[in-house]
């Protein structure tokens, strides 16, 4: 686990600076940022400098679009939120800001979403995108610890590059650029099943497509980038899956027949009953 942490972090700081004393802000713009504006052209920014520069935080504003939820990796529970023009480190880990995320829009866990996921999806799959009404964030796990996982928003992703064999370049569209431990094939699928499931949710909060052939980018309001039109690969509203299915009271019914559940295990444990 460390040595693939510790690969990204090298390959993170090769274009590398001088560190910088950290500011007082918890959230700067991302042009002030020595680390972010000190780097060639579509190269990656260097995370360990980064870090010098921002006051640690321990919010996060679910309010505001996420375009990247990136763990640091010599601080197990220090991770970078970037968002369209600002950055924060927040001193928890991301399996917590999930928690938080599922919390904040839909006061579930993650079992009740994922099962609720799979039922509008009619797939069983591992990895589940995290959406609300206005974005879509997807997982890699960057270890064999479930719990280091970067989450990328894939509708503001701008380009996807190989330099180094197999290991991706992501550049989101607010020219924030990182790597990204997988192939194309997996970010293409991650990508595609996130904008499904984004459209989803957005069609339960009730927003309805000018036509209903309408494309789903469109629908969504995402970047138009070549990596995004070929990740939707034309779908439209009308292929959304799911149509007539109440999203939010699928999760509480899952929810509560998991506490029915727990509580009759419960009651049988006492009693000393196996079933």
């Amino acid at each position: 686990m460390e040595e693939k942490i510790s690969y990204i972090l090298g390959l993170n700081t090769e274009f590398g600076v001088e560190r910088q004393t950290k500011t007082s802000e918890f959230q700067p713009e991302l042009e002030k940022l020595f680390a972010f504006n000190n780097r060639a052209i579509n190269q990656p920014v260097d995370l360990n400098q980064l870090y010098t520069e921002i006051s640690i935080g321990t919010s996060v504003d679910f309010d505001e679009e996420i375009y990247a939820i990136i763990p640091y990796g010599q601080e197990i529970d220090h991770t970078f939120i970037i968002y369209q023009n600002t950055a924060k480190i927040v001193d928890l880990g991301t399996d917590i800001i999930v928690d938080q995320f599922l919390y904040y829009y839909w006061k579930v866990g993650f079992i009740e979403y994922k099962k609720t996921v799979e039922e509008f999806l009619s797939l069983k799959v591992n990895s589940i995108p995290l959406s609300c009404e206005n974005f879509s964030l997807i997982p890699f796990s960057i270890s064999t610890n479930p719990k280091r996982v970067i989450w990328v928003n894939p509708g503001r992703m701008n380009d996807l590059s190989f330099p180094f064999g197999q290991r991706a370049i992501v550049s989101l569209v607010n020219n924030f650029v990182f790597y990204l431990d997988r192939k194309a094939k997996a970010i293409y699928e991650k990508m595609h099943r996130a904008f499904l499931v984004h459209g989803i949710i957005k069609r339960y909060a009730g927003k309805m497509p000018d036509g209903w052939r309408m494309g789903l980018l469109e629908y969504l309001e995402i970047s138009s980038s070549c990596v995004i039109r070929k990740a939707i690969n034309g779908l439209t509203f009308l292929e959304i899956p799911g149509y007539g299915k109440d999203f939010y009271g699928k999760c509480i019914e899952i929810h509560d027949k998991m506490i029915q559940g727990n509580e009759k295990q419960q009651i049988l444990s006492e009693l000393e009953i196996s079933e």
